[in-house]
């Protein structure tokens, strides 16, 4: 009975480590998303439209592929709404489900005091960058959280256009793109589009250098290390690859360069504050989960496999002993393991919120019991 043991204390094993790294089915969740998009400022206007068109595609992409629903409230300085207090308002009044995504993104014009404070140049007062995150750090947060802003991090001067070759692609972002990214990451995604005391470039055809970068990341899928999974923290590299390169490849007004000369400013580099983890990651190269189908199956070989040796066992016993009865006890105990983890397997999939928050302790409950059939005395054959 040693195989047997071995078998089903691998069952354990899987459950243990399914309850971990499940990742939650796609349907049912909503995205919350507020847009803040300084849309009339005089300057850069016309740039910000074009990247809140982008943002909105990749929602659209959101809701069609993933099929979840997308809640999106728009605060723009067109409507005199884009303010301090409505921003922090939408943040104090989310109400999402643990499941859920929070999306927030900013176009417009920023900067950063003597203490290297950034913000965001809202309508009427600025609003720190660290005041937001305070705030979203007040309120219960789901799974997953972004904050991306595209504006200058220089030091108190305004956003200057730039003229910028490049293409925009229109192709709709990947539905196993959007699932590894929104689906399959916990925790807080707080980027950027520019290092502390650098301009944020922009122009009327391709909008923001780094939202114009950071979407044709996502399209172009650019899969690194080869895994099959896309993390945020591959599209962040990416984005700020091309935004890096498309600031080389610019020829700046004689006044641009100027006065950057003045300020240092030497390029435009995102940057990411916090990056998510991706949960499908934790379970190592060899896996990568989509929702219970995979866990399902695994349990299913786990449970074929102690049938397959208890029967080979048992069929060996038979041969050794002549009468039935003395294999029994042995028998009994194969199918009491048997009967463990098929219970384990069900009430994982029919309970399995309860198992998420409990599976170490049925993990343990689970040990002791087939310890105990395990250790019981084996009958002495003649």
């Amino acid at each position: 009975m040693n195989t047997v043991k071995c078998v089903s204390f691998l069952g354990l094993l899987i459950f243990l480590w399914s309850a971990t790294v499940y990742v939650p089915a796609a349907d049912g969740q909503t995205v919350h998303a507020l847009l803040v998009v300084m849309d009339d400022d005089p300057s850069i206007g016309r740039n910000v439209r074009v990247d809140k068109k982008r943002i909105q595609h990749m929602l659209d992409s959101v809701e069609n592929e993933l099929s979840w629903d997308v809640e999106r409230t728009d605060l723009l300085s067109s409507e005199d709404n884009a303010t301090r207090a409505k921003i922090l308002e939408w943040v104090k009044n989310i109400r999402a489900n643990p499941n859920d995504v929070v999306f927030i993104y900013y176009a417009g014009h920023g900067g950063m005091n003597r203490s290297k404070e950034t913000f965001l140049a809202t309508e009427g007062q600025y609003l720190y960058r660290k005041e937001l995150v305070n705030a979203l750090e007040n309120v219960k947060l789901p799974r997953l959280t972004c904050l991306i802003t595209d504006c200058c991090s220089s030091l108190a001067q305004s956003a200057l256009d730039a003229t910028l070759q490049s293409s925009r692609s229109g192709a709709r972002t990947a539905g196993a793109v959007l699932k590894n990214l929104f689906l399959e990451h916990k925790g807080f995604l707080h980027l950027t589009s520019a290092t502390e005391g650098q301009y944020a470039w922009s122009n009327v055809v391709n909008g923001g250098w780094f939202t114009m970068s950071l979407i044709n990341a996502m399209e172009a899928d650019p899969d690194g290390n080869r895994d099959r999974f896309l993390s945020w923290e591959e599209v962040f590299v990416k984005a700020r690859e091309n935004t890096e390169k498309l600031f080389t490849q610019t020829t700046f007004t004689v006044e641009q360069q100027a006065r950057m000369r003045q300020l240092g400013i030497t390029s435009q580099t995102p940057k990411a504050y916090t990056l998510p983890t991706g949960t499908a990651l934790t379970a190592g190269a060899f896996f990568t989960i989509d929702g219970l189908r995979e866990v399902n199956l695994i349990f299913a070989v786990v449970v074929l496999g102690t049938l397959a040796i208890s029967g080979r066992i048992s069929r060996k016993l038979k041969k050794q002993y002549a009468g039935r009865d003395r294999i029994a006890a042995q028998r009994n105990k194969a199918w009491a393991i048997l009967f463990i983890e098929v219970v384990i397997w069900i009430g994982f999939n029919i309970f399995y919120e309860f198992s998420r928050a409990n599976w170490l302790w049925i993990g343990i409950g689970g040990v002791v019991v087939i310890g105990i059939i395990l250790s019981r005395k084996r009958k002495q054959y003649a």
